[in-house]
C-alpha cells in the first residue's frame, strides 16, 4: 500500500528499503524520547541516512509518524480480518478468548513499540483520529464476535461488554512494551484470565 504521506514514492528497491529503515529509526527514537522530543536529524543518524535524503521521501516528522501510524494500522487490520468468528458457535469460551488473543499477541509482539508512539504521540489530531478508528474496529469485531457467541444478547448488552472488554485491553497491553517487567506472553495470560473471568458469567445466563 502507498502511503499519502510519502513526499515521493520509492522507484526502485533500494528507496523502499531506505523509507523502511527511516520507518523503524521513527519507531525506535519516537519510543524512546516522545515524539515531540525527537528531531529530524536524530531520526537520519538512526536510519544511518543523510537528512537531504530522508526529506526526499517526508516532507517533515508528521508525515514520518503518519507513515508509521499508517503501517501499524495495516498490519492491525490484517489481525482483524483474519479472526475466523463464523467458527466461534463451535468453540468453548477459552477456544473462543484464545482465537482473539492469539493473533493480537503476535502482532504485538512483532509490533513491541506500537503502544509507547500511539501514547506519546497522542497530542497529533491524526493519531487520535486513528485511534479512534481503531477503537471502533476492535469494538464491531468484538460486537459480531458477541453476536455469535451470545446469539440471546441484545445490542445493548453487546456494546456493553465490547467496551468493557476493549478498555482492559487497552489497560493491560500498556504493560507489553520495551520497558515493561511483563514479557508479551505473560501480559496476554493475565488478559485472557481477566476475559474468561468477566465472560464466563455472561456465556452461563
Amino acid at each position: 500500500m502507498q502511503s499519502d504521506s510519502l513526499r515521493s514514492k520509492p522507484k526502485q528497491k533500494r528507496g523502499q528499503m531506505r523509507v523502511d529503515a527511516i520507518l523503524n529509526a521513527a519507531s525506535e527514537v519516537f519510543s524512546e524520547m516522545r515524539y515531540e522530543n525527537a528531531t529530524i536529524i536524530e531520526i537520519a543518524a538512526r536510519a544511518d541516512t543523510s537528512v537531504g535524503s530522508l526529506y526526499q521521501f517526508f516532507a517533515n516528522k508528521e508525515a514520518i509518524l503518519k507513515a508509521l501510524v499508517e503501517r501499524y494500522v495495516e498490519r492491525a487490520s490484517v489481525v482483524f480480518a483474519n479472526m475466523d468468528v463464523e467458527a466461534f458457535p463451535s468453540m468453548t469460551l477459552e477456544q473462543i478468548v484464545k482465537a482473539i488473543l492469539d493473533p493480537l499477541k503476535e502482532f504485538i509482539r512483532d509490533n513491541r513499540d506500537f503502544q509507547v508512539i500511539f501514547s506519546n504521540a497522542a497530542g497529533s489530531a491524526y493519531v487520535e483520529e486513528t485511534i479512534r478508528a481503531m477503537d471502533e474496529a476492535f469494538q464491531a469485531r468484538t460486537d459480531a464476535a458477541l453476536a455469535i457467541a451470545y446469539p440471546t444478547s441484545t445490542a445493548r448488552e453487546r456494546r456493553k461488554y465490547s467496551l468493557v472488554c476493549m478498555m482492559i485491553m487497552k489497560g493491560l497491553l500498556l504493560l507489553a512494551h520495551h520497558s515493561s517487567e511483563l514479557t508479551v506472553d505473560e501480559v496476554f495470560e493475565e488478559l485472557e484470565a481477566v476475559y474468561l473471568r468477566y465472560l464466563t458469567p455472561i456465556r452461563i445466563r
